[in-house]
């Protein structure tokens, strides 16, 4: 009879560790995959900034005059000899705030780049804000948008927020989310608006 005893408190022992390891195996998988859109949240992020502030901070090289063209709140256009071959480029960037990415994260827009009269490059990496302040001189900023006079602007603030463009759910959580978002805010001064 105790060998029965024996056997039972045995398999009970050993389904308690074995539900143990499955729930631990269960929170480490959740982890990683948290952890893979978070880094693929901060990878879109970085690989697009580095781009936009690269042309940003060129903005106006080898250009004389009239060097922003327009300058909105969601909307920037500019001539610089971006790719330094003498060639003066007109570059636009701009959010279309109205319709949807296409991804299942309905928070997410479309940047969009244009150099020249090229094709327009669709940015389509999980966009949820995209927003342009521009300073004069004395650093006041505008409040008048599109800028009346974009010779006057000396500075711009550039304010990005990223999110991840698939979901994923915690097993707390009842609902899917779309988090984390990353948030990005720079204030360039380019040489040339000086």
């Amino acid at each position: 009879m105790n060998a029965i005893y024996d056997v039972v408190c045995s398999v009970v022992v050993g389904g308690i560790i074995l539900m143990m390891l499955f729930g631990f195996n269960g929170n480490v998988a959740e982890s990683a995959a948290s952890q893979t859109v978070k880094l693929v949240t901060q990878t879109n992020l970085t690989a697009f900034t580095d781009i936009m502030e690269y042309e940003f901070r060129k903005m106006g090289y080898r250009v004389g005059s009239n060097i922003i063209i327009f300058a909105d709140s969601l909307n920037i256009r500019f001539r610089s000899d971006v790719d330094n071959n003498g060639v003066i480029d007109t570059i636009q960037y701009y959010l279309d705030k109205n319709n949807p990415s296409g991804f299942e994260n309905k928070n997410t827009r479309i940047l969009y780049r244009k150099l020249n009269s090229g094709p327009l490059q669709r940015i389509n990496l999980g966009i949820t804000q995209f927003r342009i302040t521009y300073q004069n001189i004395q650093g006041q900023p505008f409040t008048t948008y599109p800028v009346p006079t974009p010779s006057l602007i000396r500075s711009l603030t550039v304010v990005l927020s990223v999110e991840s463009t698939f979901p994923f759910k915690e097993s707390s959580m009842k609902y899917l989310k779309y988090n984390p978002g990353v948030y990005w805010e720079r204030t360039m001064k380019p040489k040339n608006l000086r």
